[in-house]
């Protein structure tokens, strides 16, 4: 008769590497039934709701990899697919950019640490506002000191438009670092001490220019367009930056894009089938 045994982390680790499948307690007890051992549904069920993992969970798992002292640091989110589901917790209709629409999902707030070789997430959040009553930029703010707190002295702190709100880039002033943002067209500038208008309006030089922006203080902006020949817009407080740096910095963003892709296409993290908000959470 096959002997019981208690799931492990690692257990649960290698189960998701291997899946590419649904995941769910009873197709990963079936996977660890042999005829000299067994994990049943309800063993898996009840590790993944009693364990505490959190974000200083995995900072205990990367510190020793990453260098405090240089580096990026990369910041931003993506959802996890749950359009199909009804009744798991934490959920919620969401912009999807790979959808281009509102989906149904859990949100996934990420920052990265990179030296632009290798990568490690430092810290993430789980957007649940029903629960703790915070926004995505409450998150960003919170994981931007945290990273304070940690001795994080980076290079430049990246992040996309959603987060380029007055009151982040301030925060970012306030910690001594250099930010790198995408902005909205339609953010108010004023580039000549003639009245403010939309950065859409502007005649950019490859070098960028320097500009006031309403309600915070001078930034530098830059102009891209994207393969389909869209304008974006770039901000930084680095008032010197040339393009030159701009382009490096706008390759470094990628690297939180890769990491998104990588543990969706990799590691099944928006496959879990469970309910519970904290089996998901654990997940």
């Amino acid at each position: 008769m096959p002997i019981t045994k208690q799931p492990s982390d690692v257990d649960y680790i290698n189960y998701l590497i291997a899946a590419r499948c649904d995941v769910s307690c009873v197709k990963v007890a079936d996977c660890y039934s042999t005829s000299e051992f067994s994990i049943s549904h309800d063993t898996f069920n009840r590790f993944l709701t009693r364990q505490s993992l959190t974000p200083e969970t995995l900072w205990a798992e990367v510190e020793a990899y990453v260098d405090r002292k240089r580096g990026w640091l990369v910041l931003g989110d993506t959802i996890l697919d749950k359009k199909h589901s009804k009744k798991i917790e934490c959920t919620y209709y969401q912009w999807s950019g790979k959808e281009h629409k509102v989906i149904k999902g859990i949100g996934l707030i990420t920052l990265i640490w990179t030296d632009g070789i290798t990568s490690f997430p430092i810290d993430y959040r789980i957007y649940d506002k029903d629960v703790d009553d915070k926004t995505k930029n409450d998150h960003l703010q919170e994981m931007a000191l945290t990273a304070f707190k940690r001795g994080f002295t980076p290079a430049f702190v990246m992040f996309d438009s959603w987060y380029s709100g007055n009151e982040n880039l301030k925060l970012i002033n306030r910690l001594g670092w250099f930010y790198f943002t995408r902005v909205k067209k339609n953010r108010m500038v004023n580039p000549d001490a003639q009245g403010n208008v939309q950065v859409s309006s502007l005649n950019i030089p490859e070098e960028g220019l320097e500009v006031h922006l309403k309600k915070y203080g001078f930034i530098r902006l830059f102009h891209s367009l994207n393969r389909k020949g869209v304008s974006r817009y770039w901000a930084t407080n680095f008032l010197p930056m040339n393009n030159e740096d701009r382009l490096v910095l706008q390759s470094i963003c990628w690297t939180i894009e890769n990491y998104h892709r990588a543990i969706k296409e990799l590691c099944g993290v928006e496959k879990c089938q469970a309910r519970k908000g904290i089996i998901q959470r654990n997940h």
